[in-house]
């Protein structure tokens, strides 16, 4: 039994192992978002569609009613500490537009998608 069972064993070690998934797209572009007192800055940001980007919002004032954001279609409130950036992946629309805002929606921006 040993006999048929060696083979076999060696045959199963030789086998070469599944070659790591790379990742099929280049690396997600980053749009830079501030919260200043006159709320998001830029308030509009143009985008490919069907694209992975990151949304990176840094907090630059104190006070403000902006001490946190929503990403439309994201059920995280994501809380934005002072001078700290907060990344937020999400994936683009085919087309229209991704809103985001603060916990009042008293501030406001948008991903917008162009092109195609």
């Amino acid at each position: 039994m040993i006999r048929r069972t060696l083979p076999l064993l060696v045959l199963l070690a030789c086998k070469p192992s599944q070659p790591t998934q790379r990742p099929t797209s280049p690396t997600s572009p980053v749009y830079d978002i501030f919260v200043t007192e006159n709320g998001f800055e830029p308030i509009r940001i143009e985008v490919p569609p069907d694209r992975e980007v990151v949304l990176r919002f840094t907090r630059k004032v104190a006070s403000t009613c902006a001490d946190a954001v929503l990403v439309e279609g994201d059920p995280v409130k994501h809380m934005l500490p002072e001078d700290k950036p907060i990344e937020v992946r999400l994936t683009s629309p085919r087309s229209g537009q991704v809103r985001f805002a603060c916990g009042m929606d008293m501030y406001r921006g948008a991903l917008v998608v162009t092109g195609g």
